[in-house]
């Protein structure tokens, strides 16, 4: 079912298949909260003004390998 650079890449970084599922899902949705926050802060520049940033510096931070 996976194709043998799918079965590299979840070895690499130490998940099961549903590990690495919960894991994507979670950074997609966090990255989707943060392009909803950069859309208001289009609107309202007052509003939201480091959350984008900080959210995707978190996001790399966390996944350093």
């Amino acid at each position: 079912m996976y194709t043998k650079a799918s079965i590299k890449h979840l070895e690499e970084v130490k998940m099961t298949r549903w590990q690495h599922f919960k894991h994507a899902v979670s950074i997609a949705y966090r990255m989707e909260m943060a392009a909803c926050a950069v859309f208001i802060q289009a609107f309202f520049p007052r509003w939201f003004t480091k959350y984008a940033t900080n959210t995707c510096k978190k996001i790399v931070a966390e996944n350093k390998i």
